[in-house]
């Protein structure tokens, strides 16, 4: 009897410690999966990248003037005007979350890209971007793109265009500048 009672309790240990090794083995799986898609799909340089007709920029927010800096928020910017001013692509939608009284992503890209010069016309503010998979999918749905560029940091573009495999837009990625990716609390976001 207490030899049977030990088997199931060396049972019942087991599972208890081999769940959650499982379970992180199962989410590094995935990651990697995701970066084997994405790979050969990510440009780094503005000059290698393919013309397309629509550029999506993911979502990341500003503060008002001295309040803070987001480096997401401005590599994400520059990186768009550059693929604009260099003629890449002619549309760029902005699609980020604008749910709180003093956060609108969609709204601080659109004022920072026409502080770059950026005409008014070419720019679409996307509110319903509220994360990564609705800003792709909405591309493709409500704005009706067949390909697109996407904007923003290398580890999100990786998500990014997994999504859009997923959905079957032909997408391309250009990284904007991983500066704060030398956090580690972004990498583990990732994973």
């Amino acid at each position: 009897m207490k030899i049977n009672r030990r088997s199931k309790l060396r049972k019942i240990l087991i599972t208890i410690l081999l769940i959650p090794v499982v379970g992180i083995l199962m989410i590094f799986l995935n990651y990697r999966m995701i970066s084997f898609i994405a790979s050969g799909h990510i440009y780094t340089e503005t000059d290698l990248l393919p013309f397309r007709e629509t550029t999506l920029v993911l979502g990341s927010g500003s503060s008002p003037e001295g309040l803070w800096e987001n480096d997401s928020f401005l590599h994400r910017m520059e990186a768009a005007t550059v693929v604009y001013n260099s003629g890449k692509t002619k549309k760029i939608i902005v699609s980020g979350m604008s749910n709180r009284e003093f956060y609108n992503e969609p709204n601080d890209m659109k004022d920072a890209l026409l502080k770059e010069g950026i005409p008014s016309h070419v720019i679409y503010p996307d509110h319903g971007g509220v994360r990564t998979w609705n800003s792709v999918e909405r591309a493709q749905s409500y704005y009706k793109c067949k390909s697109v560029i996407i904007i923003s940091q290398a580890d999100q573009l990786e998500r990014a265009l997994f999504i859009a495999k997923c959905i079957n837009l032909d997408a391309i990625g250009l990284a904007a500048d991983p500066l704060h990716y030398k956090h580690r609390y972004w990498t583990i976001r990732e994973y």
